[in-house]
This record gives structure tokens, C-alpha cells and sequence, in this order.
């Protein structure tokens, strides 16, 4: 594996830019990928196995991409998904599907290359794209931290896995049980549901960037990131931010088209407009060097806008989840909530982990064999393992077997006995590897309606 940045691109549907016809098309689904997924790389392996090696199931070259189609679909090529258009609430059904505006094929897959890091904030050199200028403040490029890549899930701080999780249908949530927050941990463990806003060094202050594509240097190089401010912004008013994270081979373009995840229509509907942030990785995948990218991002926004530094919140679908839940391990200190949407935890760089609480949802497609409930034979690798992870970090009763989807509607459950302000809520549904379900009888998307639900609660 001479190449670690030329991981595989797993077959999957995946969100993109506007077409044309339609007002938002959440999905597209292209041409067969080479592997069954990256993420499920070896899911016939032993753990050391598949923590030692990834190699494509195929034979295919992992250091030749061109070798590699570049179109992914969650199911045979021969039969694609229903593709249905979104409603115009920007919430979405299951899309029409449709090429990008520029006729190449959208191929966002699900995993990548073992890479990010984690280091404190600087305020970082910004420079806008299409919007105005923007000051220039000290360059970024927290760039230290761990760099030990992490194959698989730790075996350890699985316990606690019992009594019976709360289980809801369609969408009704309840968090249950309680214990007392930690009073030694991370500030964020301390805070109460409903909090007073603690107001970022930007408030009061005019804005200093504005709603647009712009640059920062960050780990000594030029990245790039899309913002978006409400309109009718007011520099004395602490704006929740969330930091939305795309899939493999995307970009923030395709995120900020769907609307950040579907999640800005829902916080305008609720009359909590937000600041959203859709970073670029740079190439196809997230890597280590991405946590730094967080903490630039970061600390320039606190500067630059007036934010809210305890509703700070991340998400992202397919390798955005597993950047998402890649941070959740060790930044709790600076993310209130996340939603890992289609997440794993291989194939990504992980960092040391704090074990520190952090509330926590999930969703998976049961059919999903991208990013699995369960890779293979693996007993740590999988979105059961993070949900078990984070709910056994949250001082949860983590059931012996956590219910998933049988059948009819989506399945949410939300475990038992957390510390109060640190809810876990892991989200299963009959689909594959997508971002986008409609339960049956209905035309609505239930994902960004969950993940919404969870992150107003704050």
C-alpha cells in the first residue's frame, strides 16, 4: 500500500449539487465501484487481519485510482434505488437521479485514507472566494497532537452492556435514565440542557468574514471551506455553528447544495437560524491533518462571528460521518453534540481517545454494506461498536443487544442510565448506504428531522 491517500471508493448512492428540475437532488447513483465497500475491506478477516491490511476484495490496484470505476451505487448496478424528486421544503424525498452540472460523475465513497490530527485552535490566515474581503489574521497550522493511526476500534471500555434501552418508531425520542455529570470533566459535560449562550470574542463585534467560499492556511497549507451566515445575522446574537463534514471524493459545494445535511431549512422553519461550515478535504479523503483543520476553522469563526462556543456541532454522512466521529473521541471539549451519519471507525484515522462524555447519535441502514452495522466477523469494527463505544463513554446502560430495524419504519433507541446532558440515540432503517429515507407512507426524509430533534435540545 504504497499510497495510503488512494484508498478505494465503495459503491454507494450519494448527495450533489443542483439540477436543474429540481430544487434540491439529494442523491445520485452511478455506476458499479469496484469493491463491495472500502469500509468493509477484509469483513471476512479475523481483527488483526483487517487492521493489518487493506487491500480491495477484487485484486484491483489500490495505487492506480484511474483502474478504479469511478461510480458508486448502495446496491447492484443493474438496479438502482427508487429515485423520486425532493420536496420543495428542502427536507427531501429520494431523488430523481441526475448527473452533476458538469456531466462527470459524482462519486462520493464512503472511506479513505488513515489521517488527521488533533492540536489547539490558532486563528488562521482567511482569505474570501466570492464573497468580500476578509482581514488577515496569524496563520494557523496546529499541526502537532497524536498521529498514531488506528486500524479498528479499541477493544477496551466496552462494558456496562445492559438493562433495556428506550426504543422508539418514526421518530419519537426520549433520553432516558440519569447520573451525575462528572464534576472534574470537560466543561461541556458540565452544562445543563438549555444553558445560557456563552457568547464567542466575535460577538459584538462586525463581521469579519461573510457567507461564502474562502481560504485558510492550516498545517502550513491553503485549504479551503464554505460558510454560510443568516442574512439578517446580528453580531450581538451567539449563532449555534454546525460543521458539516462531505463524503469521500465530494465537496463542500455538494454539502451546502443539500443544504448542509437538510439540517438550514429545519433550524430557519424553527426560527434558530445557524452559521454553518462545510470544510474541503484535500483530495478524495479526511485525513489526520483534518483535525487541525477543525481547530482552525474553529478558532477563526470564534473570532470572526459571534457563536455560541457551547452549540458547537458536527455531522456528516459516509467518510463525513467517520471524520465526525473521528472528532468526537478527542475534541468533546469544543463539540456539544454529533450526528455520525452512515459512520465507521476504521479506515479513518482515529486518535488517542479521552473517553470523555460527548452526546452522540447515529444512523445506519441495515442493508448498508458500505459502512456496516457490523464489518464482517469483526467484534470492534462497525457502527454498533461506536454507538457501544460512545454510550459506555456517556455512562449509558449499553443493552447486551441493541434492537435495530425488523421491519416498517425507522428505529431509534435511546439508551438507558446516560449522564443527563449527554444523551446516546443510535437510528436504524430497512435502507443501504444513503443519507436520505423516507419511512413507508411517507415523502419526508426522518434523518435531518432526528438529527435536528437531537441537536435542539440543546
Amino acid at each position: 500500500m504504497s499510497n495510503p491517500s488512494n484508498l478505494l471508493r465503495p459503491r454507494h448512492p450519494v448527495p450533489h449539487r443542483r439540477s436543474a428540475p429540481l430544487k434540491r437532488v439529494a442523491l445520485v447513483v452511478g455506476a458499479q465501484a469496484a469493491l463491495l465497500s472500502a469500509c468493509s475491506t477484509n469483513a471476512g478477516n479475523s481483527d488483526a487481519e483487517s487492521q493489518a491490511s487493506i487491500a480491495p476484495s477484487d485484486g484491483s490496484n489500490m495505487a492506480n485510482p484511474a483502474a478504479l470505476p469511478s461510480g458508486p451505487t448502495s446496491g447492484p448496478a443493474s438496479s438502482p434505488p427508487p429515485a423520486t424528486p425532493v420536496t420543495p421544503n428542502g427536507v427531501g424525498t429520494k431523488p430523481a437521479i441526475s448527473a452533476p452540472a458538469n456531466g462527470a460523475p459524482t462519486t462520493p465513497n464512503a472511506l479513505g485514507p488513515a489521517s488527521a490530527s488533533s492540536s489547539p485552535a490558532t486563528v488562521p490566515t482567511t482569505s474570501n472566494a466570492p464573497s468580500g474581503p476578509s482581514p488577515t489574521t496569524p496563520t494557523g497550522g496546529a499541526g502537532g497532537g497524536a498521529t498514531q493511526a488506528q486500524g479498528g476500534m479499541e477493544s477496551a471500555g466496552l462494558g456496562g452492556m445492559s438493562g433495556a434501552p428506550t426504543v422508539s418508531t418514526a421518530g419519537s425520542a426520549n433520553v432516558g435514565g440519569a447520573t451525575s455529570a462528572d464534576a472534574g470533566a470537560a466543561p461541556m459535560s458540565a452544562l445543563p440542557f438549555g444553558n445560557d449562550p456563552v457568547p464567542s470574542a466575535g460577538c459584538g463585534q462586525p463581521a469579519a468574514v461573510m457567507t461564502g467560499k474562502h481560504t485558510i492556511t492550516s498545517s502550513g497549507q491553503e485549504r479551503s471551506y464554505i460558510i454560510d451566515i443568516p442574512a439578517d445575522y446580528d453580531s450581538s446574537k451567539p449563532y449555534r455553528l454546525f460543521y458539516t463534514s462531505h463524503w469521500i471524493g465530494s465537496t463542500s459545494e455538494a454539502v451546502r447544495d443539500q443544504d448542509y445535511y437538510f439540517l438550514k431549512p429545519l433550524a430557519q422553519a424553527a426560527g434558530e437560524p445557524a452559521i454553518f461550515v462545510a470544510p474541503q478535504a484535500d483530495g478524495d479523503t479526511w485525513q489526520e491533518k483534518d483535525h487541525a483543520l477543525f481547530d482552525d476553522i474553529l478558532g477563526y469563526v470564534k473570532e470572526s462571528l459571534c457563536i455560541d462556543v457551547t452549540r458547537v456541532f458536527a455531522t456528516g454522512f459516509s467518510f463525513g460521518g467517520m471524520i465526525t466521529y473521528s472528532l468526537s473521541v478527542n475534541h468533546q471539549k469544543d463539540i456539544r453534540a454529533a450526528v455520525g451519519i452512515a459512520p465507521a471507525n476504521y479506515n479513518i484515522y482515529v486518535p488517542p481517545k479521552t473517553h470523555e462524555p460527548i452526546a452522540w447519535m447515529q444512523t445506519t441502514g441495515m442493508t448498508d454494506t458500505t459502512c456496516p452495522w457490523i464489518n464482517g466477523n469483526s467484534t470492534t469494527q462497525g457502527s454498533k461498536f461506536i454507538a457501544i463505544e460512545h454510550g459506555t463513554d456517556n455512562g449509558c446502560s449499553v443493552p447486551d443487544e441493541i434492537p435495530t430495524w425488523q421491519q416498517g419504519a425507522h428505529i431509534c433507541v435511546d439508551f438507558d442510565g446516560c449522564d443527563p446532558t449527554h444523551p446516546t440515540k443510535v437510528c436504524t432503517f430497512a435502507g443501504g448506504h444513503t443519507n436520505i429515507d423516507n419511512d413507508p407512507g411517507s415523502n419526508s426524509n426522518w434523518i435531518p428531522q432526528e438529527s435536528w430533534k437531537f441537536f435542539s435540545q440543546f
